[in-house]
C-alpha cells in the first residue's frame, strides 16, 4: 500500500495503491481517491502491464514543474497530469503568462498531480480518458517515497510468486 497526500498543514486529499496481484506480465492494483469527510471515496482496481506500470513510476520521478506533463498506460485506467507550477499558461484576456524568474518563490518545488480514472473503460470497456479526478499537490520528497514503496511492494509479491 502506498498513500500519497496533498501537502498542505491538514491534508484531506490523497491517492493510495493497493498491489493486489503481479506476474511476469501484468499487474493488478486497486486505487482510493479520498477527498476529506465532505465527498465519498472513489475506488477501482486496474490491470495494466508490468513494464508499463514500473514506466509510469520511473516518468513520475522524473518530472519536472516547469513542462507539462501527460503519464499514462498503454492500457486504460488511470492517467496523471501534472500541471507546472511555473509553466507558459494561457490565461483569457491577458494570453500567454509566466511567472517571470525573479518572481518565483524559491520554496522547494511543489507539483500539481491530477488523477483521472478512466470511466469509460469501467462502464462500456472503451476508453474515453474522462472520470472521476482527483487534484493534489505535492512535493518530489513525497512522490519518490510513493515511488519506491510501490516499487518495492511490485517486486515484494512478485518475490512470493
Amino acid at each position: 500500500m502506498a498513500i500519497l497526500k496533498d501537502c498542505s498543514s491538514k491534508p484531506d486529499c490523497e491517492v493510495e495503491l493497493n498491489i493486489k496481484l503481479v506476474n511476469d506480465q501484468s499487474v493488478k492494483f486497486h486505487v482510493d481517491f479520498r477527498y476529506g469527510p465532505a465527498f465519498p471515496e472513489v475506488n477501482t482496481e486496474i490491470l495494466c502491464l508490468k513494464r508499463d506500470f514500473l514506466k509510469m513510476l520511473d516518468d513520475l520521478q522524473h518530472m519536472d514543474n516547469i513542462h507539462l506533463s501527460m503519464l499514462d498506460f498503454h492500457d486504460p485506467g488511470l492517467c496523471i497530469y501534472n500541471i507546472p507550477e511555473y509553466g507558459t499558461y494561457h490565461v483569457p484576456g491577458y494570453g500567454l503568462f509566466q511567472i517571470p524568474e525573479q518572481e518565483r518563490q524559491e520554496n522547494e518545488p511543489r507539483f500539481r498531480l491530477i488523477f483521472v480514472l478512466d470511466a469509460g473503460e469501467k462502464n462500456h470497456f472503451s476508453a474515453t480518458e474522462c472520470g472521476p479526478a482527483l487534484c493534489i499537490i505535492v512535493k518530489m520528497e513525497q512522490i519518490k517515497e510513493f515511488v519506491e514503496s510501490l516499487k518495492m511492494e511490485v517486486s515484494h509479491i512478485c518475490g512470493k510468486n
